[in-house]
């Protein structure tokens, strides 16, 4: 089963998405894919997919039985990918009363109790990786503006439900 990798769509055949795998042997078009999916630092594997959504109609050939994609199509419609926690799974939605941090990957020692402390088995977080406020105590917040928060430095999640 695969899951796009921007919007984590997942295959199944009530989603109304078709999966697109990366041109990972055609240089030239991946680079143009990874450059409309403006996604810092970021490289896909044999396995990596796109789906539909993020392709314009014009790009599929809908001639034969199967609708496939056309061989020089490249994906422009990238809105905010879906965010999600990676504890707990909430979604982001703007608006609800909660934030959203992205993992101290370029500080080891705060990330390595951040891994611990989530205790999700075997997992490495990436550049798309969020925890929301609710595994923060409130005294690891700072205020920047009357509706913007920040982490203090060096906050360590702490607040997860037993396994």
């Amino acid at each position: 089963m695969s899951t796009c990798v921007f919007c984590k769509t997942k295959q199944s055949k009530y989603c109304g998405r078709s999966f697109h795998k990366f041109p990972v042997k055609d240089v030239l078009r991946l680079q143009q894919w990874l450059k409309e999916m403006k996604r810092k630092d970021w490289k896909p594997n044999r396995n990596s997919t796109l789906c539909s959504a993020h392709f314009t109609n014009d790009c599929f050939d809908r001639t034969g039985f199967l609708i496939t994609l056309k061989k020089n199509s490249v994906p422009t419609i990238f809105d905010n990918p879906k965010s999600e926690c990676s504890s707990c799974h909430r979604l982001r939605e703007y608006g609800r009363g909660y934030s959203f941090f992205k993992f101290p990957l370029d500080e080891p020692d705060i990330m390595k109790q951040w891994i611990a402390n989530i205790n999700i088995g075997p997992w490495s977080p990436s550049s798309d990786s969020f925890l929301c406020s609710d595994h923060f105590e409130l005294s690891c917040f700072q205020k920047k503006s009357k509706n913007y928060i920040t982490l203090r430095k060096g906050s360590i999640p702490t607040l997860f439900a037993p396994l």
